[in-house]
């Protein structure tokens, strides 16, 4: 019998707690990893503001308009990797058959692989992005309602929920190939960077692919739009983004469902 879903949850947190501190006793990684982290988006940084020196416009963006997007893009990827980087381990379970040890033990075998791993240098993609995220609403003078900010931060839980669970699909494809999933994950990790700008930005294929097979727009484009209150937005998908989340968690957790069906252990 499993335990209770709050049950679980706390025994989720603890585990991603326990690995968290393991990190923290290398002082020198940590910071290294933390700064080296939020550097990873200083080139994109240098792009936005290199463009707009030029001009100022682009598809009838404005330059804080395009970083509040941006912010609310770079937050839940870092949270990620603080709390949801475990299926990057799904490949190494299986192929050195301690995936069996897994299934053994009184606990949900997906939360298990979930919390396999936590990097803590994902906190500062979220530090970053936070700040970034009010720096570039009080430019852009935003006044929210209070049920706005529940909105944003169900919108970064969603985004999580998304992201990982997308990670987690690819990474089911070690089940039966286990050679492809490390390259088709990187690829998937590597397109979330298009969730940072509008997709209206890219061509048509590109925005399909985006909204419906892999569904980044949800991440930022579709409620920065409610949120900045451009005549574009539309409310059904923009404050039902969150639920984006959800339904990707939902395939994510058949498809896991499916390839343990499949699963012959270690021995086999």
């Amino acid at each position: 019998m499993f335990a209770r879903p709050s049950r679980l949850v706390w025994i989720y947190f603890r585990l991603q707690l326990l690995h968290l501190r393991s990190q923290l006793e290398y002082e020198a990684d940590f910071w290294v990893g933390l700064v080296g982290a939020a550097m990873r988006h200083v080139a994109g940084f240098l792009f936005i503001w290199a463009v707009f020196r030029q001009v100022p416009q682009v598809h009838g963006w404005t330059l804080w308009e395009l970083l509040f997007l941006y912010a609310l893009a770079i937050v839940p990827m870092g949270l990620v990797e603080l709390f949801y980087d475990g299926p990057w381990r799904l490949s190494e379970l299986i192929n050195e058959g301690r995936l069996d040890r897994v299934l053994l033990r009184p606990l949900p075998a997906g939360l298990q692989v979930v919390t396999e791993a936590s990097s803590l240098h994902g906190l500062g993609s979220v530090v970053l992005g936070l700040v970034l995220l009010v720096r570039a609403g009080t430019e852009l003078h935003l006044s929210l309602a209070p049920w706005q900010y529940a909105f944003v931060a169900a919108c970064m839980v969603g985004s999580v929920l998304l992201v990982g669970s997308l990670f987690f699909i690819t990474q089911c494809l070690a089940f039966w190939e286990p050679s492809t999933t490390m390259s088709l994950c990187t690829l998937v990790q590597e397109m979330t960077a298009l969730a940072r700008f509008p997709v209206t930005l890219y061509e048509q294929l590109f925005r399909v692919l985006l909204t419906w097979v892999l569904p980044f727009a949800f991440i930022s484009y579709f409620p920065g739009l409610v949120l900045l209150g451009r005549p574009e937005a539309n409310p059904w998908l923009g404050y039902g983004s969150p639920l984006a989340g959800v339904v990707v968690t939902f395939v994510a957790a058949r498809v896991w469902g499916f390839s343990l069906k499949h699963y012959q252990g270690a021995g086999s």
